[in-house]
């Protein structure tokens, strides 16, 4: 567990926050902007005809996932220090985080779109896998 206080694990953990947060913005500002408009408008602030996000609680929640992944990552690594491991645990971290998210909506919340639901499951796996290929190598990196 002393890996998790190591500058290793920071520099690793910083710069995984950053790129998450870099690949969601361009995932929801670029790819998935439409399809979030046309399945989730009647939940969201428009203006300008464009959904309105709250930023700051936005990039934390992204902050929180990225770091979240890290760990599982992380501790997949110090299991079995392979890519195929940072990978399988990474999609598989993904893949609960968003389902965690997405089903308890698609439970609860009136009319939630099971389309955004699959898509944002997805999305999440995705962000998984990636997670798994950038920490992997950037544990690598900071570890020699």
């Amino acid at each position: 567990m002393n890996y998790f206080l190591s500058s290793t694990f920071f520099k690793v953990a910083g710069l995984s926050v950053i790129v998450f947060i870099v690949l969601d913005l361009l995932w929801l500002s670029a790819v998935a902007r439409t399809i979030y408009f046309k399945q989730m408008s009647y939940l969201a602030v428009i203006e300008n005809g464009r959904i309105v996000f709250n930023l700051p609680v936005g990039l934390s929640v992204q902050a929180i996932i990225a770091f979240g992944l890290v760990v599982f990552v992380s501790l997949g690594l110090l299991v079995e220090n392979t890519l195929v491991t940072s990978i399988g645990v990474g999609a598989f971290a993904g893949f609960v985080m968003y389902c965690t998210y997405d089903l308890t909506n698609l439970s609860f919340v009136r009319n939630y779109p099971v389309p955004i639901t699959i898509i944002d499951i997805a999305w999440g796996t995705a962000q998984g896998v990636f997670a798994g290929f950038y920490v992997f190598y950037l544990t690598r990196y900071f570890s020699s």
